[in-house]
């Protein structure tokens, strides 16, 4: 699938200032809003000097927008004529991840540079996610300057530190709150677009992040005597640690399929053209075990209905074959579903590990409300995304990853996560997090347009 063979409607909105969006995107990049856990490490004076440039960059914004900085974070505020309709809020966020340490000279332009060059913009930031941000100010702007009245009060959010702890997020929503804001809906990065060979379909599917999964590390520790590997009889720390692993992956937690992923299958029941589908989606409730059993068989869609368990970390192992290890640690990390709580996921494990193994949590959060997708908000991104993508069926889906738009949500209930930056799968699969982050022209300039039809129809 070529991403770019989707695209239509590119000859909207002429008068873009096409040039000034991608110096000011790779302006953005140039300036290093690397986060960190710890933040001493933090360049704050780098956002201070992002948010000079977005003053200096936007002159219409500035004039006709209420502009706060919470931190080092931003809010900016542009009122509606219609003090009835609920706000609408577009967010990004300002901070990228560092660069992984010795890979600075795989870098075909500097991680830094903002390097316009052969149809792309490079650096770090280009599809994590500045291009979001700067395509948002880059909308409004555009609307002001073309005599746009608002009758929906618009929000631009932009968080300091998405990538780390979400604080400034967790800031700004708590603001709102507390002025007595309930949003219509909230948009921010996510979402992804595949193949849907997976649903027995022959057409592309858009999944619009409705909620997302939580995410646990879980410890397991045991201990023995260790000694001379010939008299085993107590058993090992090692031995009790693969007994519980063994005994956690072998009873994962029950699967259920979700509001969103039913309305997924309705929307996609006409394209379903084969496989057990095909039948079964035509009575969801009556099939609903015979879908389970579908989405457990294939990898893309195997981690959408259940809380996932992945064991990755090991340690405390002997450095003789012959020697018993002493205390040993594991880690087992899990993408709670929204039907798990923290509480009772700690329980199952801890029952299944039994006496010689010892859980807990290093950190747990629990999967994201589900948001509504029966609103203004999500039909009109539906309806927005099919104008300037064809041959793409946009479904309400779960999102993978973390972001900072449930911080918004207890005071939203349509929070939507979907970049609409289409880019190559192989450039997004190499390029987030890590090197040679770029984004083509053609696909910057394509979301811009998304959002400044999404802004203008529904606010």
């Amino acid at each position: 699938m070529n991403i770019y063979d989707l695209y239509r409607n590119e000859d909207e909105y002429t008068g873009l200032n096409a040039e000034a969006a991608i110096r000011h995107l790779a302006g953005a990049i140039q300036i290093n809003t690397t986060s960190y856990m710890d933040i001493e490490k933090i360049d704050y004076e780098a956002f201070d000097r992002l948010h000079e440039r977005i003053k200096e960059w936007y002159p219409h914004i500035m004039e006709h927008a209420e502009f706060r900085r919470l931190d080092h974070s931003i809010l900016i505020k542009i009122t509606g004529s219609d003090p009835a309709l609920k706000p609408a809020l577009f967010m990004a966020h300002q901070d990228v991840v560092p660069v992984v340490k010795g890979t600075e000279e795989d870098w075909i332009h500097d991680p830094f540079s903002g390097d316009v060059a052969d149809g792309y913009i490079w650096g770090r930031g280009a599809l994590d996610i500045k291009e979001m941000l700067i395509g948002e100010l880059e909308s409004l702007e555009y609307l002001l300057a073309n005599g746009k009245q608002f009758r929906r009060t618009l929000y631009l959010a932009f968080g300091q530190d998405e990538e780390v702890i979400g604080s400034g997020a967790i800031a700004i929503a708590r603001y709102l709150k507390e002025h007595g804001v309930e949003l219509e809906f909230v948009l921010d990065e996510g979402g992804r677009i595949e193949n849907g060979k997976a649903y027995g379909a022959d057409i592309t599917v858009g999944s619009i992040g409705m909620y997302e999964k939580g995410y646990a590390d879980l410890k397991l520790s045991a201990e023995s005597f260790g000694g001379h590997s010939s008299n085993p009889f107590f058993g090992t720390s090692l031995g009790a640690l693969a007994k519980a692993i063994a005994a956690i992956v072998d009873h994962p937690l029950d699967n259920v399929l979700p509001a969103s992923l039913r309305e997924t299958l309705r929307i996609l029941a006409p394209y379903i053209k084969e496989g057990p589908l095909k039948e079964a989606v035509r009575d969801i409730d009556a099939n609903e075990q015979q879908i389970i059993d579908h989405y457990l068989s294939h990898p893309e869609l195997n981690n959408q209905i259940h809380t996932t368990i992945a064991p990755t970390m090991i340690s405390g192992g002997s450095q003789a074959g012959n020697v018993m290890p002493q205390h040993m640690e594991a880690v087992i990390n899990f993408r709670l579903a929204p039907q798990d709580t923290d509480a009772g996921l700690l329980e199952h494990c801890r029952k299944l590990a039994g006496k010689n193994a010892q859980a807990e949590f290093i950190v747990a959060n629990e999967a994201s409300r589900e948001s509504r997708f029966d609103t203004l908000g999500f039909h009109a991104l539906q309806n927005v995304l099919s104008h300037y993508f064809q041959d793409i069926v946009f479904v309400p889906s779960v999102n993978t990853t973390a972001t900072d738009a449930r911080s918004y949500e207890g005071i939203c209930d349509c929070c939507m996560r979907f970049g609409p930056f289409l880019e190559d799968e192989e450039i997004k699969a190499k390029g987030v997090h890590g090197t040679n982050e770029r984004i083509s022209v053609r696909a910057y300039l394509q979301g811009i347009r998304v959002l400044i039809r999404m802004m203008d129809e529904t606010c």
